[in-house]
């Protein structure tokens, strides 16, 4: 079962990890469908393209293509988790993945790794210990529950959906912006988020994966099948310490730090990932 991938590139990401990220796509993710790439700077992206050779086949389309006025004036970081509330309209399988920009796919992602019964796997981390991060991320699902005017009973006890490799089903997004829509008006999110501040304002006020998850699990009640990133599907990297300790033996890795050292990066890939080493 083929399935689109769309990555928003904002046009820092072209300098950092962009080529190698999308190199991996072409080498790991097997159910290929069409690749699709949102980015705030096409020209500078189309050059990237260009000169690198990677995802010349990919659909290249523009912030403004998918968002309102009023959601451009928003924040960056807000204006991409409303791009990919706004997947269902440019791609066109039934369901789709979105691609971190900086999240690479270390081995073979095939469907049995992103469709359980038809219906995309919903990914969560189970956290060894609670701490900080968990507090952060329970806060967060009881931000989006007031959104959505559920009680978060099941979201809850998964916590963190965070997950740089995220399948969405093109049904159950098209209901969740129906549903917005009915609560909030006709741009329910430019009038959610106009008063937020990513420099100032908690980013777990808010969040796309979550709205998305809360969203199924209690709001649809979706029967859809749960999966835990740990121990071998996706690993977030955080810190240059979390680099070295990092032994690139996941399916995913999610480089968070945007200063990471590239040629590190691609040292241990080669020893590491053998799939990859010819695209290196």
């Amino acid at each position: 079962m083929n399935q689109d991938v769309f990555v928003c590139v904002h046009s820092r990401d072209v300098g950092y990890l962009l080529e190698l990220v999308l190199r991996s796509y072409e080498v790991n993710f097997i159910p290929k469908g069409r690749l699709v790439l949102i980015t705030n700077d096409v020209p500078h992206l189309q050059a990237f393209i260009d000169q690198t050779g990677v995802a010349r086949q990919a659909s290249v389309t523009a912030d403004q293509d998918w968002l309102s006025a009023r959601e451009l004036e928003l924040p960056g970081w807000y204006r991409q988790q409303l791009i990919k509330l706004r997947a269902y309209r440019f791609c066109e399988t039934e369901n789709f993945c979105n691609l971190g920009a900086d999240t690479i796919l270390l081995k073979p992602i095939h469907s049995s790794d992103l469709i359980s019964g038809n219906f995309p796997i919903l990914y969560y981390t189970r956290h060894r210990f609670p701490n900080a991060h968990v507090r952060f991320e329970r806060e967060r699902i009881r931000h989006i529950a007031r959104i959505l005017r559920v009680a978060p009973i099941n979201a809850l006890r998964y916590v963190d959906f965070i997950n740089d490799l995220f399948p969405f089903n093109r049904s159950a997004l098209m209901q969740l912006n129906a549903y917005m829509e009915d609560l909030y008006g006709n741009e329910p999110y430019a009038a959610l988020l106009a008063g937020l501040d990513e420099r100032t304002t908690p980013r777990n006020q808010f969040g796309e994966w979550t709205l998305y998850s809360v969203f199924l699990l209690d709001y649809l009640h979706h029967p859809v099948t749960l999966r835990n990133t740990r121990p071998n599907f996706l690993h977030q990297v955080h810190s240059r310490l979390g680099l070295r300790l990092y032994p690139f033996n996941t399916k995913v890795a999610h480089f968070v730090g945007k200063d990471f050292s590239v040629d590190y990066i691609k040292r241990q890939i080669f020893l590491h990932a053998p799939e990859l080493r010819t695209a290196l």
